[in-house]
């Protein structure tokens, strides 16, 4: 069973969006369960109390908070959700590529477009898997466990490895060049002689940076730069 959350502040709309997309997963015998809200904050405050959703369809004008502030507060807290824009607003899909939505959807193209979207959506959960990397520190022989979608990135400090995730940071002592191969893997990108970044978070690549979906950055080398583009558009349109 999936759980999914549907914000949109007027009565009507959200009803029919309930209605439609129960409907279509229904047709594909996958069963979903909808929470409804009228208002950004309403959702937040279930959300915030770590009530878990696989799939999360907002609206982006919204009278008390928007849906992109509503997002990057979703990513925030479970960067693995699946938020999906309804929106009458064709130029807001620009603003929307900060916040990494899986699709943007028009409203008046919505009845044409849904099917597409839950064929996608299906794929997607089916496919998803959690995984876990395990690292065995040399000396004490202690062993760390970690979501790969919860690492944002890794960085080499002398004698040790910083791991910062969405939930902290964890300093391991062992040596960067053994995590590589692991990392690589799992679609980590090596931008810098001593990071490993989480392709998943990047959203901006600047000349000598990159930004993260949480507004950190991180350096680029200038001799990778070509390759850490090259790898991060191949990764999006093949993940």
């Amino acid at each position: 069973m999936f759980h999914a959350a549907i914000v949109e502040d007027e009565p009507e709309i959200l009803s029919h969006l309930k209605n439609t997309l129960a409907n279509s997963f229904r047709e594909r015998l996958i069963n979903v369960t909808f929470d409804i809200f009228s208002s950004g904050f309403g959702f937040l405050s279930m959300f915030e109390e770590h009530y878990h959703f696989d799939m999360i369809f907002l609206d982006i004008e919204m009278p008390d908070i928007d849906g992109i502030e509503l997002c990057r507060r979703i990513r925030n807290v479970a960067p693995e959700s699946l938020v999906i824009f309804i929106s009458n607003k064709d130029e807001l899909v620009f603003q929307t590529f900060e916040v990494q939505p899986f699709r943007f959807i028009r409203k008046r193209h919505y009845h044409q477009q849904l099917p597409l979207l839950i064929d996608a959506l299906i794929s997607h959960l089916n496919n998803q898997k959690k995984q876990v990397i395990q690292i065995t520190v040399p000396i004490s022989g202690d062993i760390y466990s970690f979501e790969i979608h919860q690492i944002l990135y890794v960085e080499a400090q002398r004698k040790c490895c910083c791991i910062v995730t969405n939930t902290g940071t964890s300093i391991l002592r062992c040596k960067f060049m053994d995590l590589e191969p692991q990392l690589l893997h799992y679609h980590f990108i090596k931008v810098h002689r001593s990071y490993l970044v989480n392709y998943r978070y990047i959203y901006y690549i600047g000349r000598t940076s990159l930004k993260l979906s949480n507004h950190m950055e991180i350096p680029v080398s200038k001799s990778k730069l070509e390759d850490v583009k090259k790898q991060f558009l191949i990764l999006n349109t093949s993940q």
